[in-house]
């Protein structure tokens, strides 16, 4: 409202200014034309003036002419009087005729006075040639009284004419005068009234101007007084500001600053008013800091909006980081600067949480990229954000390719069809946990994966995102069948020898058997030997344990390969003449091995056991062993002469519980674990295991060891250790 009445004073104002203008200027123009008007007839009026005293003089001009020309006839008698009244006479001739010409001039515009002066001057003529006649001297000297008296009446009739001309001009120039002196009158009656009239309408108009301007200029005092007063409100408002702020001309010069940045420069306002932006003593720190902000002012003064971050030590020596802008203030309506606003905010507290998170980042991004499992994060529109290398290696899809592009997309080809409707990647509540077959992109086998999807809340209830993660259960599963299997077996294995266990012992202990000590006796022996299988089962499968789980601790050492046999063949002796087979050894007497000997003799007691177990009598049995030069291996082999091992059994028979016939386990008394401890056994050592067999003919066991480089002494310490 107030400013609508403000306007309208305003819109008063300069009407006011302007009607006062309009009627000064009209006042103006009236008055110049009227004084135009006025000079014109008084022009007019100066040259009646003229005219009628042009008029008179020629009267005048006329009648000395003729007093002269009658002196002269008076006087002709008196030589020196009448040469005076002729030079008179000439005087006054010369007079009258510039006098006429005079008039010509005057009355050149009025037609009237131009025929009354040329009659005039026909009767000048007339006149000036009858008394140049009449003042010519006389031959004889005497002139008679009765020519005297002709002389002077005769020219009295023209020169009553020429003054009759004359009054008749002076008349008219009289009347003419009278008609003027009248218009100038009324010239100046009319020119007094507007100008009276103008004066008192721009003296009401400046009355207005003034009142009005008097209430404006009071109003404008007032608007002074609260723009004081809201420039103080300002001041301290400005002044207790947090943050630091400052008024900048466009070339840098620092026209007004805050309280804050002078509390923590610990300076004064005047010390840095009137200086340039980088000569504040912040700036001054490090030279880098000065040229930021030479560089802050260049930009802003050219126009655009700069910020940085940027570090400063407070008097106590204490770090600061704040977030620095510059930012150009235009003039109205113009692009032109017109003052510069530097503002800094301190943030080290957020730049310290920031840091913080950053780590935290960083470390979640670490514990995600070197997770085994696979895992892909996604925002709220199901735009994937995180793929880990895990992810990377499961699906094959590089990381490259899948951030930036549709979850639903990459897992389109991965997922089963009635998964995929159920799936809404980022944008679904719901916690879905699924498991799904893929096959793998580069070996091409088929994979189980345990798939979770979860949302992501940022802290609320709405979804702002999703995680997935997947987790091949391969080996899981397969580990869990094989230990349904394992207790399967175990259960079975163990139950058969305790049944015959209990069944003989329950027998004796009975009484059953109290009248036949004998068959009492074949009854002990059985349980003994179902016993003594139980035993050698346990520690096979502690062994294989140990060995599988990384227990086993080898403690390698170089060792002669004619004696690791020799102990073998000692521990499988008593057997071997049991069934009547030759033990027969083929081994370099200069071969050495990089052995645990106590394990690598396990493995061949095993072999050989093996092999003696499944040979008919009368056969042997040959251990052999050679180096490999071309591979660096060194590679043994047990062969016997028995039934020998079906094709399809020549890889399964090195797992657990396997054996060529599920009898053999009661008939020949093995856990079916001995292959199965040898082979990891070869393996912990760094060799292969395997067989060739041929039915009827027998079958072979083969296994390498690596053979590293030897140093001969070495070689010697390692041979006078192992013999003693």
């Amino acid at each position: 409202m107030s400013q609508g009445r403000f306007h309208l004073q305003k819109r008063l104002v300069n009407a006011e200014l302007l009607v006062a203008i309009l009627l000064l200027g009209s006042t103006g123009v009236v008055a110049l034309f009227n004084a135009r008007q006025w000079q014109m007839t008084q022009e007019q009026v100066q040259h009646t003036y003229n005219v009628l005293l042009t008029l008179e003089r020629t009267k005048t001009n006329v009648n000395g002419t003729a007093k002269a020309r009658r002196g002269y006839w008076l006087t002709q008698g008196i030589e020196a009087d009448s040469r005076i009244f002729l030079q008179d006479y000439q005087t006054s001739v010369q007079q009258t005729q510039q006098s006429l010409a005079q008039l010509q001039q005057l009355s050149a515009d009025n037609p009237t006075q131009q025929t009354r002066l040329q009659e005039i001057n026909a009767l000048w003529q007339q006149y000036h040639v009858l008394h140049q006649s009449q003042v010519e001297p006389s031959p004889t000297g005497n002139q008679s009284e009765a020519r005297i008296s002709a002389v002077i009446q005769t020219p009295d009739r023209l020169q009553r004419q020429i003054f009759a001309r004359l009054n008749q001009m002076a008349a008219t120039e009289e009347q003419l005068l009278e008609q003027r002196t009248a218009a100038t009158a009324r010239l100046t009656r009319t020119s007094n009234s507007i100008l009276a009239i103008a004066y008192g309408l721009s003296l009401v108009s400046l009355g207005t101007i003034y009142a009005l301007l008097r209430r404006e200029a009071r109003k404008r005092q007032q608007a002074e007084s609260n723009l004081r007063q809201s420039e103080h409100k300002f001041q301290s408002v400005f002044d207790e500001l947090y943050e630091f702020a400052g008024l900048l001309t466009p070339d840098g010069t620092l026209i007004e600053v805050n309280q804050a940045p002078l509390a923590f420069a610990q300076i004064s306002r005047r010390e840095v008013l009137g200086k340039p932006f980088w000569e504040f003593p912040l700036w001054q720190q490090r030279p880098e800091l000065t040229e930021i902000a030479k560089t802050a002012v260049g930009q802003a003064a050219a126009g655009h909006f700069f910020r940085t971050e940027v570090t400063f030590k407070s008097t106590t020596d204490q770090p600061h980081t704040f977030d620095i802008s510059v930012k150009p203030i235009y003039r109205s309506q113009s692009k032109q600067v017109m003052w510069l606003i530097a503002e800094g905010r301190d943030i080290t507290t957020q730049v310290q949480l920031r840091d913080a998170l950053q780590q935290e980042r960083n470390r979640s991004l670490q514990l995600i990229n070197g997770s085994v499992d696979a895992i892909a994060a996604f925002d709220e529109n199901g735009i994937c954000t995180v793929w880990n290398p895990a992810m990377e290696t499961l699906t094959g899809i590089p990381r490259d390719r899948a951030i930036g592009q549709c979850g639903m997309n990459l897992f389109r080809t991965l997922l089963p069809d009635a998964t995929l409707p159920h799936l809404h990647l980022g944008t679904t509540d719901t916690v879905t946990a699924f498991d799904f077959s893929h096959s793998h992109p580069q070996t091409g086998q088929i994979r189980l994966i345990e798939a979770r999807y979860s949302p992501l809340h940022n802290g609320s209830t709405t979804v702002t995102g999703g995680l997935i993660v997947l987790r091949d259960v391969t080996r899981q599963r397969e580990l869990e069948r094989l230990k349904q299997e394992f207790i399967s077996i175990i259960s079975h294995e163990i139950r058969t020898p305790l049944s015959s266990i209990r069944g003989a012992l329950g027998l004796v202990a009975e009484g059953i058997l109290d009248d036949d000590p004998q068959t009492a006796k074949e009854m002990v022996s059985i349980a003994n030997n179902n016993i003594e299988r139980l035993v050698r089962l346990v520690n096979d499968i502690l062994a294989l344990n140990r060995l599988e789980s990384g227990q086993v601790d080898l403690k390698f050492q170089w060792c002669p390969v004619t004696s690791l046999v020799q102990q073998a063949f000692s521990s499988v002796e008593a057997l071997a003449t049991a069934h009547q087979i030759r033990l027969e050894a083929t081994v370099p007497d200069n071969l050495w091995v990089w052995v645990d000997p106590d394990w690598l003799v396990q493995v061949l007691v095993n072999l050989v056991n093996n092999a003696i177990k499944f040979s008919p009598s009368q056969t042997a049995i040959i251990v052999t062993a050679e180096t490999l030069a071309s591979e660096a291996m060194i590679r043994f082999s047990v062969t016997d002469q028995g039934r020998g091992i079906p094709a399809d059994k020549l890889q399964t028979i090195f797992g657990r519980f396997q054996q060529v016939d599920a009898s053999d386990s009661r008939q020949k008394g093995g856990t079916g674990l001995g292959l199965a401890i040898c082979r990891r056994i070869v393996q912990q050592h760094g060799g292969h295991i395997w067989a060739e067999s041929e039915l009827g003919k027998g079958s072979t066991f083969y296994f390498t060891l690596p053979c590293p480089e030897q140093k001969q002494e070495e070689d010697i310490e390692n041979q006078e250790s192992f013999v003693s």
